[in-house]
């Protein structure tokens, strides 16, 4: 009698105990990132649209829910000479910066995502959010030199006259939120496609965020480049003399919102089932 409730118990405990087995996956996101702020308010360029790719795990909870695991790297870039801005040309400031990422993140299958062995999946639409620590280090080019930005202060942030402004965290923390498409071919493999946008506390990913500083005081604290990469609007001034007095604003956005970068690309991912497995007959 005892081995027969034993057997039933067994039996009950089978089907989660196949669909933790047939919950894992492991594979690769392979896309573009670009970035929304000061740089590219105007337009969204393709020159400023670059590769990027990461490692996703994932974890089916239930048919519903999902959590994955993200870590990857993207690029983002933009420059006021491609801006139909005017007052954008004249300020004449550009950027690069690497994008390194480790996220979890929460998928919402908005149709039933059935994991079993035998299961065939129709296309699953999905919502994603969660957070996310990601390094970033705005670059700019002068005279054919590449510079790190955030050291410089290009407005005044470390200087005793602008004591109020401390140079930004180059690690931060952004909250991910976004949109998919999955679906599983033959027992192993699910291809998708998805799009992101993350969402920062930050101001400075073009380590552009607030206003000019003077520039004197630039060049004293951190040297004649740092000046010159504050205000590079005498470049493109026919008189040669800068166009922007301290105390102008540097960011031109209308409210306090701050950056944002995008990944998004094709996903590809395996599911690992133990091998010899096969679901139970009744």
């Amino acid at each position: 009698m005892k081995g027969t409730y034993l057997i039933r118990f067994v039996f009950l405990l089978m089907p989660f105990s196949l669909f933790a087995q047939t919950s894992l996956e492991f594979g690769v996101l392979l896309g573009g990132s670009t970035y929304y702020g000061d740089l590219n308010g105007q337009q969204l360029s393709a020159s400023h649209v670059h590769a990027s790719g990461g490692i996703i795990g994932r974890y089916n909870i239930n048919e519903r829910w999902a959590v994955k695991g993200y870590f990857g790297y993207g690029k983002i870039s933009g420059a006021d000479s491609i801006s139909k801005s005017s007052r954008d040309k004249q300020r004449n400031l550009s950027f690069v910066s690497d994008i390194f990422e480790v996220s979890a993140q929460f998928e919402l299958n908005l149709i039933k995502n059935k994991t079993g062995f035998n299961s065939t999946n129709k296309i699953i639409p999905y919502l994603f959010s969660g957070i996310a620590i990601f390094n970033f280090n705005p670059r700019a080019t002068y005279k054919g030199e590449e510079y790190e930005l955030q050291p410089l202060g290009t407005e005044g942030q470390g200087t005793t006259e602008y004591n109020d402004r401390e140079k930004y965290a180059l690690t931060q923390i952004s909250i991910p939120l976004g949109f998919g498409l999955k679906k599983r071919f033959g027992k192993h493999l699910t291809f998708g496609i998805e799009a992101g946008l993350r969402y920062t506390f930050t101001n400075y990913l073009d380590d552009i965020g607030g206003k000019f500083a003077n520039n004197n005081v630039v060049r004293r604290a951190s040297g004649e480049v740092a000046g010159a990469l504050a205000d590079r609007s005498a470049e493109v001034n026919p008189s040669g003399f800068p166009t922007f007095a301290e105390g102008r604003r540097r960011s031109k956005k209308w409210m306090p919102l701050n950056d944002i970068y995008m990944l998004g690309g094709v996903t590809i991912t395996y599911k690992f089932f133990p091998q010899g497995m096969r679901c139970p007959k009744f």
